[in-house]
């Protein structure tokens, strides 16, 4: 309801009203911004090579596929919510402060929402 404003196409609107599409869309940003920093050429004071890419890939992709699973399949959003969270904290650990805490403060935010999304009734005839 937050993101669906009246100028939408009202199939659009049905769309965006069945699923979490604002902890979607903060879950799947916050994943691109952990798993960009390292590729953009940030400074080298906060960046170290080797290791670090691969754990800030094995933590970022699995945070970009829990926002796609919040979009395709928003019947899934009581897991893929925890689990964006969760991947968020371990971000902390190994992506370099989870992309500068903007990643991880996006992917929590996104997975408690997505968390704490009720689907609307179903119409009964």
């Amino acid at each position: 309801m937050l993101l669906t404003p009246r100028v939408l196409p009202p199939r659009l609107r049905t769309w965006c009203r069945r699923r979490p599409l604002a902890g979607a869309v903060l879950v799947t940003a916050g994943g691109a911004e952990v798993m960009l920093l390292p590729f953009l050429g940030a400074p080298a004071a906060v960046l170290r090579p080797g290791v670090a890419d691969a754990a800030g890939l094995g933590v970022s992709l699995p945070l970009l596929l829990a926002g796609i699973v919040l979009f395709r399949l928003p019947q899934l959003h009581a897991i893929a919510g925890p689990a964006a969270v969760a991947l968020a904290v371990l971000a902390l650990i190994t992506c370099n402060l989870g992309g500068l805490l903007l990643g991880t403060a996006l992917a929590m935010v996104g997975g408690c929402l997505a968390f704490a999304w009720t689907p609307p009734p179903t119409p009964t005839v």
